[in-house]
């Protein structure tokens, strides 16, 4: 029987158009300081026929110059799912559950990886009610099967390997029928203060029909072996966050917690991607998982405790529109 995380994972497409799917690994080597972030995503577009793309995307921090992206495009014939356990099948590339293979090669070289890793007990979802995962807005479902893992195996880039023991990460599941208008998305699974330390938050502004939503912010933190939940209705809308790309700023305030932190990186450390809607619009992605990241958590009739995550942490900036700073390479 699956557990409610593989569940999860399951693919929610069923042929129909007007849908798009993503999964996505990340993580980061820390002997080496650098960052991988690799997606499986499916699009099937209101006009047109339906594809697969395989994306791996590499960030090295002491080196930019070194990053790398390549995408695979394929036929939806090319496709296989599963759906009495979580199988995705693109090309000769795989996701389970419990890890995932694959091999691109494009303009920038070549990447492969050989990946695997303990699924977790749990699952994160960023939403705090049932009925959003169910109801036509958010037009965007978003939910981590294995929020915080530990990656082990190896990954080549242009032929250098990386191998893995215990690296740390975090798989995730996205679908929908269309992209937020525009989101910042932050997190963490390396601290230096705390090992079994999590950081989330999640920023995004959406269409209500003709209307653009004000920023309906969540957080997440695991904090000392507790886990906090700043993500109710009320929370998505006084929670608040500030800056744009390469830096941002959050606050938020609740009951038994208070966090406030920046996390930033180089403006050549992000690498810039383009998405698609099924509609055909488009978006332009700006990400790093080579950012640092700095925590004040304030729990109340507690000292202030200070979380760092220096140069381990993603961050990701999407809007509708270009910055011409960052080069989209993909």
């Amino acid at each position: 029987m699956m557990t409610d995380a593989e569940s999860a994972n399951i693919t929610q497409w069923d042929g129909r158009k007007g849908h798009y799917e993503v999964y996505f690994l990340k993580f980061n080597h820390v002997r080496t300081s650098t960052g991988f972030w690799i997606r499986y995503t499916l699009l099937a577009p209101l006009n047109g026929s339906p594809i697969a793309e395989l994306w791996a995307i590499f960030f090295d921090a002491n080196d930019p110059s070194k990053n790398n992206a390549v995408k695979n495009t394929f036929p939806v014939s090319r496709v296989v799912v599963k759906k009495d356990v979580f199988f995705l099948g693109i090309g000769d590339a795989l996701m389970t559950h419990t890890g995932a293979h694959g091999r691109i090669t494009g303009d920038d070289g070549s990447m492969s990886w050989d990946l695997r890793f303990d699924p977790v007990a749990g699952l994160y979802r960023h939403f705090p009610a049932d009925w959003m995962y169910r109801a036509p807005l958010p037009s965007t479902k978003v939910v981590s099967p294995n929020f915080s893992i530990k990656v082990y195996g190896s990954i080549e880039v242009n032929g250098k390997i990386y191998n893995c023991d215990g690296e740390p990460g975090q798989q995730s599941h996205l679908w929908g029928t269309k992209h937020a208008a525009q989101w910042t998305w932050a997190n963490a699974t390396l601290f230096s203060e705390d090992e079994t330390a999590i950081f989330e938050c999640l920023s995004a502004r959406i269409n209500i029909g003709s209307l653009l939503s004000p920023a309906l912010t969540l957080f997440f933190l695991r904090y000392k072996g507790k886990d906090y939940y700043l993500n109710g209705l009320i929370s998505l809308l006084r929670n608040s966050v500030d800056g744009s790309l390469p830096a941002w700023r959050f606050h938020s305030g609740y009951h038994a917690l208070r966090l406030s932190g920046e996390i930033r990186a180089p403006l050549e450390s992000f690498i810039g991607v383009e998405y698609t809607d099924p509609d055909g619009a488009k978006l332009w992605c700006y990400n790093t998982e080579v950012a640092t990241l700095h925590l004040e958590v304030d729990v109340p009739g507690t000292k202030t405790g200070t979380l760092t995550s220096p140069g381990f942490s993603a961050l990701e900036f999407v809007s509708r529109s270009r910055d011409p700073r960052v080069r989209i390479r993909l």
